[in-house]
């Protein structure tokens, strides 16, 4: 069993992070060898009692885990500072919102015994991937346009994921590196919005773990922020978290 680090994107949201910090301890990581465990807690959508019951709670789990606590958030800028922070071979990143749909072992390192593909991405519920057409790669086909008419190209670009999933670690720290902390870090990795980066992953793969051909994990976050009225939006290639 590899070494591996786990990275946790959180904000003052205790309510959701305690069933994940359930969920994900009891059905995946209790199954991996651990060595640290990283929590990025941004200042956003709660108030310091729900900061302080978010630190308990990732205290209450992982007694010798690290906590980041900026003083501003940023999604980008959290995912770098965690990345960076790693230094085991593979790195777990999660966000505070997810649950497992199954249990999740050993066998979700199997696709890195191809040395090309650096992330094993967890299949979610909430996204329409048939990772059975592409045979458990998340890519897209490449088009040029001809007289307005969009044409297919042999080439296929290889997605990234901030989505949770397994990265090798020196991929890990190497995309942090890359990355600009303006700018969604999704978007970096194929949009056009960040070329260093893009080139740096053309050549390498993201597989998605989905042994049934059906989800793993289940995102609880969208019912929450649906409640309150919160919508995600991406202006110039950044997210914005907003009221509808």
């Amino acid at each position: 069993m590899p070494k591996t680090d786990v990275c946790i994107v959180a904000s003052r949201r205790p309510d959701l992070l305690s069933p994940t910090l359930n969920s994900l301890s009891q059905r995946m990581l209790n199954n991996f060898e651990i060595a640290t465990v990283y929590l990025n807690l941004d200042p956003i959508f709660g108030d310091e009692s729900d900061h302080a019951a978010c630190i308990a709670l990732f205290r209450n789990t992982f007694p010798h885990g690290v906590v980041f606590e900026p003083e501003t958030p940023g999604f980008t800028a959290a995912v770098q500072r965690l990345w960076s922070a790693t230094t085991a071979e593979f790195v777990v990143h999660l966000e505070d919102d997810w649950i497992a749909l199954t249990e999740i072992g050993m066998e979700a390192f199997a696709p890195f015994g191809d040395p090309a593909v650096s992330q094993v991405s967890f299949h979610t519920a909430e996204k329409n991937w048939d990772v059975r057409k592409e045979g458990h790669l998340h890519q897209k086909r490449e088009y040029f346009k001809l007289l307005g008419i969009r044409i297919p190209t042999p080439r296929k670009t290889p997605y990234f994921t901030t989505s949770p999933s397994i990265l090798r670690g020196d991929f890990a720290r190497r995309a942090a590196e890359l990355m600009d902390v303006t700018k969604d870090p999704e978007k970096q990795f194929y949009s056009g919005v960040n070329p260093l980066l893009q080139a740096y992953v053309a050549t390498r793969r993201n597989y998605i773990f989905s042994p049934e051909n059906k989800p793993v994990i289940a995102d609880i976050g969208r019912d929450w922020r649906s409640e309150r009225g919160i919508q995600k939006n991406i202006r110039n290639s950044t997210s914005v978290w907003e009221k509808g």
